[in-house]
């Protein structure tokens, strides 16, 4: 009776993953839905995917097509060289104007490179602490120009902590971000969130999280050790989404 409760219990999340799920962050690196933890992914662990951003998701200014936000997409590659560092490289589509000819509307794409260390591992009485950001090096040459975009440019430190329960595991994350640009300040300052990993089945981790200007939901699940599904729903209703393929370059297998 018990392995059937379980077996019905991964069946209904399976089939609720479209509706209100997400995980790992759009950026290709580590994390939650919207904020960054303390973890790694694995030495060696490459990422190719896309990510559907509800315009809820976006920044008040530069995702904007007369005078509205609209929904978009992102697409990445990222890699874990070593156990301590996470690079990935992003494209975000941008709706530019429509032409006048075939009435087609024009994209271009707003690129960015984020990167993420960790100097602390985890242990057993201490978290696991990193530090990161997205659009760094753009940053850091030339913050103030009007013509740096910095969209989606932040740094950030997070810690995070797991905790083990009769082979279940929450872990815990504690954040402070900073992003560049003021349109995104609604983003700044100290954010937090929870995840839960059931025993039965710890390739799917549940996700709560306050991002300092809103509350998001989500979910992700590992098939196959290779396809990821990623959702989230933002403030309940907002409907993020995406799925990326992943593949150990040294050829190790892990759970999650």
């Amino acid at each position: 009776m018990k392995h059937l409760i379980n077996v019905l219990i991964v069946l209904a999340a399976l089939w609720l993953l479209p509706l209100v799920s997400q995980a790992q962050q759009y950026t290709g690196t580590s994390g939650m839905v919207h904020i960054p933890t303390g973890e790694m992914h694995h030495e060696g662990d490459a990422f190719i995917g896309a990510h559907f951003l509800n315009k809820a998701m976006m920044p008040d200014t530069g995702f904007l097509y007369q005078g509205e936000k609209y929904n978009t997409f992102d697409y990445y590659v990222a890699l874990t060289p070593f156990s301590w560092l996470e690079m990935s490289y992003v494209c975000t589509e941008r709706m530019r104007a429509k032409d006048e000819q075939t009435g087609q509307i024009k994209w271009s794409k707003d690129r960015y490179a984020s990167v993420k260390i960790q100097p602390l591992k985890e242990g057993k009485y201490w978290p696991a602490v990193a530090i990161g950001g997205n659009d760094v090096l753009t940053s850091a040459f030339d913050p103030n120009s009007p013509d740096v975009q910095l969209y989606f440019s932040n740094v950030y430190v997070a810690a995070t902590k797991h905790f083990t329960f009769s082979g279940h595991e929450l872990g815990a994350t504690v954040a402070y971000r900073h992003f560049f640009r003021r349109y995104n300040a609604k983003w700044n300052g100290v954010v937090a969130g929870i995840t839960y990993r059931p025993a039965f089945f710890p390739q799917w981790r549940l996700m709560a999280e306050y991002t300092g200007n809103e509350f998001l939901i989500g979910t992700d699940l590992l098939l196959w050790q290779h396809l990821r599904l990623q959702a989230s729903l933002k403030d309940f209703k907002h409907f993020n989404g995406g799925i990326c393929l992943q593949f150990n370059l040294l050829g190790k297998k892990y759970q999650y």
